[in-house]
């Protein structure tokens, strides 16, 4: 499943955030999102995830425009995404947090909850391995039962990524993922990211750590004055003049 952005633009008032911006996501790839704050990097994220509406262009997601198409149902499609305030649920338990966001739960449905069917328990059973099994991979199983309020912010960034692989979506937006978090935690969502690009995922990064660009990318997208430039690579990046005066 690839993603493709053609020619988006977008506006406050006078001000032009991003002007004919594209670029496309293939399966089983990195990208980086790169850009000075206030570049307008989370304005592309949030049109893309459909939490905000384009002036202009289209996004495609495996040739079918999404343009009009409600955030729900852009995940029901296919792109799940972190916000960087983790939107966890503080007074639930982390595992219970994984199995919130499990898409199209038969349990769901109001008369499921009173009378619970043996397809419904079937699914239930299912989902709490499937959780576990997440927990284990994003290194916090150890955290199942404690409340993610009380968990600490790295292991709380990882059960946020936990909840994002729990959509099982095709591409994944993820909004700074270790921004504020020690070398362990970073290297533990390093590992994590490697393997869902080995899973064929095709991955869009918001981030701004260095080392973690340099273990991750395929390729990064530099946003600046709202138009993008694409690098093969962090050294490539760093040394461009363009790059270099937007920093400075």
């Amino acid at each position: 499943m690839t993603l493709k952005v053609q020619h988006i633009a977008k506006s406050y008032g006078e001000k032009q955030v991003l002007k004919d911006v594209s670029f496309e996501l293939q399966k089983g790839t990195v990208t980086v999102l790169m850009g000075t704050n206030g570049s307008g990097k989370t304005t592309l994220f949030n049109i893309v995830s459909g939490f905000l509406k384009q002036d202009k262009g289209e996004i495609l997601l495996d040739g079918k425009t999404i343009n009009q198409t409600e955030p729900y149902q852009i995940n029901q499609l296919g792109i799940s995404r972190t916000f960087q305030d983790m939107r966890l649920i503080g007074k639930l338990t982390a595992k219970e947090n994984v199995l919130l966001a499990f898409p199209k739960q038969k349990g769901e449905n109001w008369w499921n909850v009173i009378l619970p069917n043996k397809k419904v328990k079937q699914e239930q059973e299912t989902n709490q391995q499937k959780a576990e099994e997440l927990l284990k991979t994003c290194f916090i199983d150890d955290v199942a039962d404690h409340k993610a309020n009380e968990i600490s912010y790295g292991q709380q960034k990882l059960l946020n990524l936990a909840c994002c692989m729990a959509n099982n979506t095709y591409v994944i937006l993820l909004d700074e993922p270790v921004a504020g978090v020690n070398p362990v935690y970073r290297d533990r969502l390093t590992t994590i990211i490697q393997q869902l690009k080995q899973q064929g995922k095709a991955i869009l990064i918001i981030e701004h750590n260095t080392d973690f660009i340099e273990q991750v990318a395929d390729e990064i997208l530099f946003l600046n004055d709202g138009t993008l430039t694409l690098f093969d690579n962090y050294e490539t990046l760093k040394n461009n003049p363009q790059v270099q005066e937007a920093y400075i």
